[in-house]
């Protein structure tokens, strides 16, 4: 009879626990039926908004020529959303003749352009004899616009603090700060 005790118990203990398995499955498949409709909806996601067109930098014209308050150097400038570039005008004849230029273009890069400018210098040879004092260098500078409104152009490029005019090599630069008025 002990054994039958023992049989039926553990039938008692089999069945219970079974019981519960089907208890735990049948709650958990009604919780994945039920919670699609009792969870809040998701927020739809705003409705795309067109693509405006890009606003034109600049309200008014801008002048042609332009004077670097630093440098005295005075620049044709043409900008539009996404490039700016500036040539030197007001190069002394002498050094046009040896093919002296500034050429900058940049490329719009956030809200400044960013790019460099191409230099062809006259440079002054320390110690040299007259006529034989000065030396036609090419290097590259990087160079970044700010702001261009129809006032003032501002910005920063690099500027020599270390240059090697014998071999016309570039050792040091720093950024300097800039600004153009209109040339008037």
């Amino acid at each position: 009879m002990g054994n039958v005790t023992v049989a039926a118990a553990i039938k008692e203990d089999t069945l219970k626990s079974a019981s519960r398995e089907r208890k735990g499955l049948l709650a958990l498949i009604a919780f994945l039926a039920i919670s699609p409709f009792t969870a809040p909806e998701p927020t739809p996601a705003a409705p795309a908004k067109p693509a405006a067109a890009a606003p034109a930098p600049f309200n008014r014209p801008l002048a042609k020529i332009w004077h670097s308050q630093s440098t005295q150097h005075d620049f044709r400038v043409q900008a539009s959303n996404d490039l700016f570039r500036a040539d030197w005008v007001n190069i002394p004849p002498a050094a046009a003749k040896q093919g002296a230029s500034i050429h900058t273009e940049c490329r719009k890069s956030g809200p400044k352009w960013v790019g460099t400018s191409n230099i062809n210098m006259l440079c002054a040879i320390p110690g040299a004899p007259p006529g034989k004092d000065t030396k036609m260098c090419s290097f590259t500078v990087r160079f970044e616009v700010d702001s261009v409104t129809s006032l003032k152009i501002t910005g920063h490029s690099e500027s020599l603090k270390s240059f090697d005019v014998k071999t016309c090599r570039v050792q040091k630069t720093d950024w300097t700060a800039f600004t153009w008025v209109p040339k008037k």
